[in-house]
């Protein structure tokens, strides 16, 4: 019995670490693109990340921030990485790797911030507009297929995502621009 609570419970840590890794994933890679020299190398460095990340995902907080935790952990793989290959590859300079460093750091903070906002502007929906953006990005439907599903025209489609998204770009703006002033 003792083997059945231990595999149900790493079955709900492989849940929980997977629904805080898909979400994010892209930006840790964007962190790691920032960093790394090539493509290759930041994918290389990404799976050395994400296997770290496993190994010590006991140790995450949860409710902490995920993607800071991340972060770091990439940020010590990437220095790992330039020790291993110094002198075998194109490296950044100390000086290159420090404003990359700084100015990644910056744009995961400014994606943070509206990807919250774009959370926050997606719940203010109503339930028509959260369906068709689920259809068209979740079920990934092109827009005929949409059409077809939903019974509305083809330009019918159209100018409703549109007027979803400019509704978005707004509430995200106006989202911003008040935590600017706050």
């Amino acid at each position: 019995m003792p083997d059945s609570d231990n595999h149900s419970d790493r079955d709900s840590q492989t849940r929980e670490f997977m629904n805080l890794l898909v979400p994010n994933q892209r930006r840790i890679l964007a962190y790691i693109v920032c960093m790394a020299p090539n493509k290759v190398d930041a994918e290389d460095i990404l799976q050395e990340t994400l296997a770290t990340m496993w190994g010590k995902f006991n140790q995450f907080e949860v409710g902490t921030d995920f993607v800071a935790w991340s972060v770091t952990i990439a940020k010590y793989k990437v220095l790992e990485f330039r020790r291993k290959t110094k002198g075998s590859k194109l490296q950044f300079g100390d000086k290159l790797s420090h404003i990359l460093e700084v100015e990644s750091d910056q744009k995961l903070k400014e994606t943070s911030k509206h990807i919250d906002a774009l959370r926050g502007c997606v719940q203010k929906l109503a339930m028509k507009e959260i369906t068709f953006l689920k259809l068209r990005y979740e079920n990934d439907l092109t827009f005929k297929n949409i059409a077809a599903r939903t019974g509305m025209s083809l330009q019918g489609v159209h100018k409703a995502v549109s007027l979803i998204h400019a509704k978005l770009v707004r509430c995200i703006r106006l989202t911003l621009r008040q935590e600017v002033t706050a």
